[in-house]
């Protein structure tokens, strides 16, 4: 909470709020201004000007993101019209998305969409007035508000309502009205109310989609204030009706970039044009190709190279033709213009196209996620002279880069101190005066080139700029400097010379500043970004003198500073006197004492509110200062997340965020905290204090925090894995001798490393025949207690106390009923020196045979599992080999951080089954055949197409699939979809309903037992249940009201993980009504086409001469 998504910092919060309830706000707020702290409210995290950036140090942050009620499509008749509309509510911490997604499932669109919107808030939307790609047909959030309620500075309650809402842009009606009511503490008691006539005119500058500059806005409250005039809580919005029809067109642009962007207003002008025939612009986006090589943007067309531009847009109607006819043309407007068009139909088409703007914060990636991001907002008829100011800043930015190269290697040349090695013929160093001579010829090249390119930006502006911008002039060090230098110093004796010139090259071109920009193409939003290293102060000093011209430069063009981003203080600088002077008065009227967001959109002031007090961590400062950087797992954890973008796109993936759960974890919030803990490990080591123990203990604590899923991977633009990090932080804490030893991991651990069957038997007994037992008795024993707990889970920001981890452990049951011993028990083949291959007797050698991979899972704990796969196998009429002697993957001991464990055992078990290869060559085996997600993906790096030549991995579902045994059930089953699922060959849900059946409904969202972690933490699986929980029950509801379950039958969910059957197994009387009923579906499978007593007849026939043990 010290910092947003700019990474800037000035003073930590003194505290950070997380209220649960949107009523007790006001009262929170009240008790923080009694306090004598300033508050600033807080959503995602998300902003780009740092307008949630604490500046004084007596400073509550309150965090929203509990405040997550929402409420589906209502149509409410809003003051003054004369017709319902479609309108959702949500409270201030829900994310955009939800609002996006709940508006789609009814048939609508929510216009606000900014390219946060999978992190960001819907308060911070109001506060921002945020808007996104949709902006450019239904506007940005002020234009979609039909109310939203506010804790004002004297800590009580005002709701604002739009009154004659005109369901379109604001700044097209005469006069816009609201009304302000304003409550007392406990918001019952109406104390005033208001009305609010404003000029449409006044909302942004005349001719602009967006403007976000006025923070005055008539004295509206909440809206565009960046939090400076109270705390948004909830507000209520307008949805609008999607067209039946959508295609999106993506457009490709070759040629000249100011011959390109005049394509933006063709496109905009024909759109509005046949606007009345119903076919709509509903957003066009613009790339640059500095974006494009950033979002690795796999271009469509057969010229290959990235475009110098691309623009994607939604083209959306009633009539499908004319929505086809319209695309078309765009196409052919883009055609006029060096361009190229592609259209996609399809859903899943038209989302790909979209992906790579979804990944724009990916620019800043080579500086370490650290970049200036300014936001604009140009006429788009001028959109062809900003973007040539734009390469006019850029040219000169990389000329003047290039001219300090050459002062760095003329001073190289000139220190007399070159680095040389020995000759190839004499082995001795060249004579002084040869080497005179040839330095000499390296200075006159230098100084020939070094005055050629100072020429070119002496005359930028008069001679040389379309030269150089259409690349018939190029300032290049490859073919200007070291190719005639590498011709100078030929021989072996100069590389070490050579090597230095390129070191010197690599150092200088790390600090060189560009501006990359991508758009809002339809409403003129321009964003323009400049990565740059937070260690490298005069880059930092060359970036902002580069923002300051932009805005001059957007200025000149009649546009204005900011459409969507705000002022923050990242801009505040850039505003005139005459743009602060109302605000100025309106903050002085309502909030004189500075009790929200101190100091904040304010000139004058003792404080400081702009970038001078600012600061930004570095790593690359200190590593190099710090041998725990260099020499230990510190340093390469740091390298894993340097590049994070602070977006916030994980976080609706991650099973560790669930704010009502008071669970913060995302991946996000994870990599800040441990960026602090490497700068807290520097500062120890280099003041030789040694690290803390505490810092270890938080350390462990973000470690802890993570289910390994690895889904945080998918929509990082920077290729980011939580998982992976997680795993090298516990396997550092083990190495250190930090890892704390807690029992039910001690336990989980000892049964998945023990080989030897009498010590499994026992392992089973004591944690099955007992442990699971006294589990199950003690969650009746102490149900009011478990309830309670899992009802409102609270925060695990450290362990928890003693009392706390016991009731944690036994508030959900643990699985009964499983079968007395393991697979390998009831069939005899728990022998690690024999192979055992099972068929049906008298099955031809030639018969295909599989290799099936048990698991632990499937094997020691529920081994119905492995007997139903075996089983199932038996009747699919292939031979099974199973490996010798019961083996773990080595999945779990990476997991938990054991990585010289998992390394001795992957090793081991790949040695062994090579013998097992050249040992059954005769079989011909060309499947493995798995029943868990853990193990797919572990053994695909085993290699085993190694081990058996042209073999693939498959899990055991889809293996049925292909052999045509399905059940086609008629019986509706929800599925629980594993994170690490092993269905591999198709999305997993389509598999799922062609082997069970139409009827089956996927659950979402983590079971929480993720491996160990129920055991080792059962504290944060309470909080990662409690969402599973929400789940369940909505998804129950659906199915009792559609008549698909009985009002009390009990329902049963499947899924294809050991570890889930387990968690699942956990929330058996959860269910509103009815119990829950969890297996795996090739038990299920086995149970329904093989009987009720597959299992005792499998196990009779295979041991009666259906299991051939070969020695190895």
């Amino acid at each position: 909470h010290v910092t947003d998504a700019t990474d800037w910092r000035v003073e930590y919060p003194f505290v950070v709020l997380t209220p649960d309830t949107e009523v007790e706000m006001a009262g929170l707020v009240g008790a923080c201004f009694e306090l004598g702290l300033t508050v600033i409210p807080r959503g995602g995290g998300t902003g780009y000007t740092g307008g949630a950036i604490p500046l004084v140090w007596n400073t509550a942050v309150i965090n929203t993101e509990k405040l997550e009620a929402l409420r589906g499509v209502e149509m409410l008749r809003l003051p003054g019209l004369d017709r319902e509309v479609p309108t959702i509510f949500s409270e201030a911490g829900v994310v955009t998305q939800r609002v996006a997604d709940l508006a789609e499932q009814h048939g609508f669109v929510f216009a606000v969409d900014p390219t946060s919107a999978e992190a960001s808030c819907v308060g911070g939307n109001v506060a921002m007035n945020a808007g996104g790609k949709k902006a450019v047909l239904w506007g940005t959030a002020l234009d979609n508000l039909a109310s939203w309620r506010m804790v004002t500075p004297e800590a009580k309650w005002l709701e604002v309502t739009r009154l004659n809402h005109n369901l379109g842009k604001i700044h097209d009606v005469e006069m816009a009205s609201f009304e302000l009511r304003y409550f007392d503490a406990t918001g019952k008691v109406l104390e005033k109310t208001e009305r609010l006539d404003i000029p449409g005119r006044v909302f942004r500058k005349e001719g602009l989609g967006k403007d976000v500059t006025d923070k005055f806005l008539a004295g509206l409250p909440g809206i565009q204030k960046e939090g400076c005039d109270g705390l948004i809580t909830s507000a209520r919005w307008i949805v609008h009706k999607m067209p039946a029809h959508v295609r999106t067109v993506c457009l490709e642009f070759f040629g000249n970039p100011k011959d390109c962007v005049p394509s933006i207003v063709d496109i905009k002008d024909y759109m509005f044009g046949i606007a009345h025939t119903g076919v709509l612009l509903a957003g066009l986006e613009h790339l640059d190709d500095r974006y494009l090589k950033a979002v690795g943007y796999a271009t469509k067309s057969k010229r290959g190279g990235l475009p110098k531009m691309v623009l994607v847009g939604d083209i959306v109607g009633d009539d499908a033709d004319a929505v086809a006819h319209a695309t078309s043309e765009v196409v052919r407007l883009a055609n006029g213009r060096s361009g190229e068009g592609f259209i996609a139909v399809s859903a899943d088409a038209r989302k790909k196209f979209w992906l790579d703007r979804k990944r724009t914060a990916a620019i800043s990636k080579h500086t370490n996620a650290f970049k200036v991001n300014e936001d604009v907002v140009i006429p788009l008829p001028r959109m062809g002279e900003y973007t040539l100011g734009i390469e006019r800043i850029n040219i000169e930015l990389s000329l003047r880069n290039k001219l300090a190269l050459v002062t760095a290697l003329q001073a190289l040349f000139t220190t007399g101190k070159l680095p040389l090695g020995k000759s190839d013929d004499a082995g001795e160093i060249p004579s002084a005066e040869l080497l005179e001579d040839r330095v000499q010829q390296a200075l006159t090249l230098l100084r020939e080139v070094g005055s050629q390119w100072q020429e070119w930006l002496n005359g930028l502006d008069t001679r040389f700029f379309e030269g150089l911008q259409t690349h018939e002039l190029r300032a290049s060090w490859k073919t200007q400097i070291l190719k005639p230098l590498q011709a100078i110093f030929s021989g072996a004796s100069f590389e070490p010379l050579l090597a230095e010139v390129r070191r010197i090259h690599k150092e200088v071109l790390r600090g060189r500043v560009w501006v990359a920009l991508h758009m809002h193409a339809g409403d003129g939003n321009v964003h323009t970004n400049i990565p740059v290293n937070s260690d490298n102060y005069e880059m930092l000093q060359t970036a902002h003198e580069a923002v300051a011209r932009i805005m001059k430069l957007a200025r000149s063009l009649d546009g204005v500073i900011s459409g969507e981003h705000g002022i923050g203080i990242t801009k505040l600088e850039f505003l005139t006197d005459d743009e602060m002077v109302n605000f100025t008065a309106y903050k002085r009227k309502v909030d004189p004492e500075g009790r929200f967001n101190k100091g904040k959109l304010l000139k004058g002031a003792d404080l400081h509110a702009d970038l001078r007090n600012a600061y930004t961590p570095s790593f690359g400062l200190m590593g190099h200062e710090s041998l725990i950087m260099q020499q230990s797992d510190i340093g390469a954890i740091s390298d894993s997340i340097k590049d994070c973008l602070r977006c916030g796109k994980c976080k609706p993936v991650c099973a560790t965020h669930v704010p009502r759960a008071n669970l913060l974890y995302s991946p996000r919030n994870k990599i800040l905290a441990t960026s602090l803990l490497v700068e807290a490990f520097l500062y120890e080591e280099q003041t030789r204090r040694g690290v803390s123990i505490k810092h270890w203990q938080e350390f462990e604590d973000v470690a802890d925090h993570c289910t390994v899923c690895h889904k945080c991977l998918t929509p990082c633009p920077v290729n980011i894995d939580f998982g992976d990090v997680t795993m090298n932080m516990r396997n550092l804490l083990r190495k250190m001798g930090q890892k704390t030893w807690r029992p039910g991991n001690a336990a989980a651990m000892f049964m998945l490393n023990a080989t030897n069957p009498e010590t499994i038997k026992l392992a089973r007994t004591a944690m099955v025949g007992i442990g699971f037992k006294a589990q199950r008795f003690a969650v009746d024993l102490f149900k009011p207690a478990g309830r309670k707990q899992t009802a409102a889970p609270r925060a695990t920001v450290g362990s928890a106390p003693i009392k706390e981890q016991v009731i944690h452990f036994i508030n959900k049951k643990l699985p009964g009923g499983l079968p007395k011993k393991t697979a390998r028990a009831l069939l005899d083949i728990e022998d690690k020196d024999y192979v055992p291959i099972i068929r049906p007797p008298a099955t031809p050698s030639e018969t295909e045979a599989v290799f099936y991979f048990p698991g632990c899972g499937s094997e020691r704990l529920f081994s119905q599992v492995g007997l139903a796969t075996q089983a199932m196998l038996w009747h699919a009429g292939v031979q099974t080999v199973l490996p010798p002697g019961y083996l773990c993957c080595g999945y779990p001991q990476r997991g938990s951080g054991q990585f010289d464990k998992a390394e001795k055992m992957i090793t081991d078990n790949r040695v062994l089954f090579h013998r097992v290869a050249n040992t059954l060559n005769y079989l011909d085996i060309k499947t493995v055949v798995v029943s868990c997600g853990t193990c797919y993906d572990q053994l695909q790096g085993y290699k085993f197409e190694d081990i058996f030549p042209g073999c693939r991995i498959i899990d055991i579902h889809e293996y049925l699939l292909e052999k045509g045994i399905t059940l086609g059930s008629k019986t509706s089953y929800l599925y629980h979809d594993p994170c690490h699922s092993p269905m591999k060959l198709q999305e997993p849900m389509k598999t799922v309903k062609a082997l069970v059946g139409d009827n089956v409904v996927k659950n979402e969202r983590c079971c929480g037992e993720s491996g160990t972690l129920g055991v080792t933490r059962p504290d944060i699986s309470t909080q990662v249940r409690f969402r599973k929980e929400e789940e369940l029950r909505k998804t129950e509801t659906q199915l009792r009201e559609s008549g698909k379950v009985a009002p009390t039958e009990n329902l049963k969910i499947l899924t294809s993980c050991p570890s889930c059957l387990q968690g699942l197994s956990r929330y058996g009387d959860d269910l509103q009504n009815g119990l829950l009923e969890a297996d795996y579906i090739v038990v299920e499978m086995a149970n329904q086409i093989l009987g009720p007593n597959w299992m005792p007849e499998y196990v009779a026939k295979a041991n009666n001469g259906g299991i051939e043990r070969v020695l190895v």
